[in-house]
């Protein structure tokens, strides 16, 4: 909470106006950075394709690591495990942006651009942990190099979509 108030520049009290909780103020941190994540990879999805909004998410995920965040977002998670009223917020916020990237697959699926055998909930679960999971551990190592993050991702990406037609 401290380091809420210290970015928002206000006293607790005064943040406690705003929210009645500390389950609300959480909430709305990661529903704002949500929506417009989610926003943003939806219309890079339409235009670039699927690999490149994915790695377009990504690399805003790793620029937090780089620029900082880690701790606060390693923390928001841990909130979410510990707590079940946050948990509960958490994964609906979270839904919302399976359900966006699950469009997008099956999309990208129609196209020919993925793999049409993958689950396409698996698929958006699996390469939502990868992001997350590839950032953390960078934060942990202390090696948070957003260029590096994204080639590593990419890779995965690329390599898990990839159609069957153009395995070998």
């Amino acid at each position: 909470m401290a380091e809420i108030c210290a970015e928002a520049d206000i006293s607790a009290g005064a943040l406690y106006r705003y929210f009645g909780s500390k389950t609300e103020i959480i909430a709305a941190i990661a529903e704002d950075k949500r929506d417009e994540g989610d926003a943003t990879f939806a219309r890079a999805a339409e235009r670039e394709g699927l690999i490149e909004a994915l790695v377009r998410s990504a690399r805003g995920f790793f620029d937090k690591i780089a620029e900082g965040d880690s701790a606060l977002i390693a923390e928001i998670i841990s909130e979410g495990i510990r707590d079940d009223a946050i948990g509960e917020q958490l994964k609906q916020i979270d839904q919302r942006s399976v359900v966006v990237m699950v469009e997008a697959i099956k999309a990208a699926q129609r196209r020919g651009e993925v793999d049409s055998t993958l689950d396409p909930t698996i698929s958006a679960e699996t390469l939502f942990a990868a992001i997350e999971g590839i950032g953390l551990r960078r934060a942990f190592q202390r090696t948070t190099a957003a260029e590096e993050a994204v080639a590593q991702f990419r890779t995965l990406a690329e390599r898990y979509l990839r159609p069957v037609h153009e395995q070998a």
